[in-house]
């Protein structure tokens, strides 16, 4: 996740420290101000960024921020439009201006737009919202088709929204996979989780949904809150997911602390088994690190809990900036573990280990 195009505390640069990273979702509605859409000095967003040529690291475009929901939280007006939550306020965003941002953005992949909306709206408003996404996707791949020279190198993610109504997703899933037919179509998005909706819906929109997809293009999704989460999204069939809690729980002062290998065991002295709060005050005199045999940037140097404790005590950014190295590379070793027990075959049973050995502290 990242603030125009960078990660919340950390620079291109220190992103080279990190193993693992293997791509960067940058929501374009970050880059609103008041007079419009747009970068704004016509240099596409990979040089914005600071983002070498031959960076292995791919650029993700939406419009929805996928840490803190800006989609529709105030009437648009116009059929065509969708109301956005900016820095620079409240305005809104449609098909035409966001197709012109991600043609001068030039991303290597770009979700077309989904009407989010959050899970407490009416019937009747989430038929719109499965309409007008359906309408959009059918634009962005007329857009596509005649744009010629200047959309070539960015592939289409055929975004689909996941409800409540099994024949929805059903309907929607059938369109998208027709879709995929065409050159430009990369891969498909499954919008609309994280807002609100049961776990048992979520999981049943992703099974139902994926289960119509072609195993051949790029599955992603937004919405998972903690590694089991996380677990279980790939398990329905997901191939790229976002990783927006290392941000919130980077912005909590908290670091991650679980094994990501596939034979740790939870740390007894942490509550929930994921997580450290620094902010905590049983950290003033521990000058461990944040988690043994850690070799993030963080815990090589020998930052300790007690220093960084006293960094977020004193309001210092650096404290933000030690924890995003740690939580960044902890979660892309996380994930290299993911990979390596699906190509072995044995994820399933690795996330039900896993499992097994972590109840979830909602209130942490």
């Amino acid at each position: 996740m990242t603030r125009k195009g960078l990660p919340g505390y950390l620079t291109m640069d220190n992103l080279k420290q990190i193993n693992g990273v293997k791509g960067l979702h940058v929501c374009a509605s970050h880059f609103f101000d008041r007079s419009g859409l747009g970068l704004r000095d016509g240099r596409p967003l990979s040089e914005v960024m600071g983002q070498e040529e031959d960076s292995p690291v791919l650029v993700f475009c939406g419009l929805r921020d996928p840490v803190r929901f800006n989609l529709n939280l105030y009437p648009a007006v116009g059929s065509g439009n969708i109301s956005v939550e900016t820095e620079a306020g409240v305005t809104t965003a449609c098909q035409d201006s966001y197709m012109r941002f991600v043609k001068e953005a030039q991303p290597d992949f770009c979700l077309s737009l989904s009407d989010d909306i959050m899970n407490c709206n009416g019937k009747k408003r989430r038929a719109k919202a499965v309409k007008r996404t359906s309408e959009w996707l059918g634009e962005s791949l007329n857009e596509f088709g005649g744009s010629g020279e200047e959309l070539k190198s960015v592939g289409l993610i055929a975004s689909i929204l996941a409800t409540e109504r099994a024949e929805d997703n059903l309907r929607q899933a059938q369109a998208a996979a027709a879709a995929s037919s065409d050159p430009s179509v990369v891969g498909y998005a499954i919008m609309g989780l994280g807002l609100g909706e049961s776990e048992e819906s979520r999981r049943g929109a992703l099974l139902s949904i994926c289960g119509q997809l072609s195993k051949d293009k790029v599955r992603y999704t937004s919405g998972p809150s903690t590694p089991i989460d996380l677990l279980r999204t790939i398990e329905c069939g997901i191939d790229v997911v976002d990783t927006g809690f290392v941000n919130e729980l980077t912005a909590c002062g908290m670091a991650m602390v679980f094994p990501t290998d596939r034979e740790g065991v939870p740390d007894p002295e942490v509550e929930d088994g994921f997580n450290l709060n620094l902010w905590s005050d049983e950290f003033i005199h521990d000058q461990r690190p944040l988690k043994e045999n850690c070799e993030c940037y963080t815990c090589r140097n020998g930052f300790s809990r007690g220093y960084i404790h006293h960094l977020l005590e004193c309001r210092e950014l650096l404290a933000e900036v030690l924890l995003e190295f740690h939580n960044t590379h902890h979660m892309c070793s996380f994930m290299k573990t993911i990979r390596t027990t699906i190509e072995e075959g044995v994820f399933s049973e690795y996330t039900e280990e896993f499992q097994k050995s972590y109840t979830i502290n909602t209130t942490s």
